[in-house]
């Protein structure tokens, strides 16, 4: 069966305003407890005013893959309506591209979101395509 390039994101919204560093150790620990994700770190980042974690690493699936990151942040805005951010840049095997997206969204839905939403205050958690996230307008 052929492989196909099938990037997915998590995007969640959590109870209140989070506390980056406590809720990304959280999300660090869920994340540690699936065996496809590798060598999985967390930083802190501070720029302009703003603070927020990410965590970095690899995905390692036989279908092949380039890499993981995650970004908790505190703000909530309707350019970036999100706290956890969470790109998945991976292959997956399908028939055609729709079955091999298929995989990996239900891949995601199933073995990391529940982790995820088992350790933090989840309000709302997405598993969305590239074509299906929110791109504002800019002026």
């Amino acid at each position: 069966m052929p492989n196909f390039r099938a990037d997915h994101y998590l995007l969640a919204e959590f109870e209140g305003t989070p506390d980056t560093k406590k809720v990304g150790e959280k999300v660090l620990q869920a994340l540690k407890e699936l065996p496809e994700l590798k060598d999985l770190a967390i930083v802190s980042k501070r720029l302009e005013g703003k603070s927020w974690s990410e965590i970095l690493g690899r995905i390692d699936i036989p279908a092949g893959s380039r890499a993981f990151w995650a970004m908790i942040k505190k703000e909530f805005s309707e350019r970036e309506p999100y706290h956890l951010f969470i790109r998945f840049d991976m292959n997956a095997e399908g028939e055609n591209i729709d079955a091999a997206r298929a995989n990996v969204k239900f891949w995601i839905e199933e073995n990391v979101a529940p982790k995820i939403q088992a350790k933090t205050s989840v309000k709302t958690l997405k598993v969305l395509q590239a074509n299906e996230i929110y791109m504002p307008k800019l002026e």
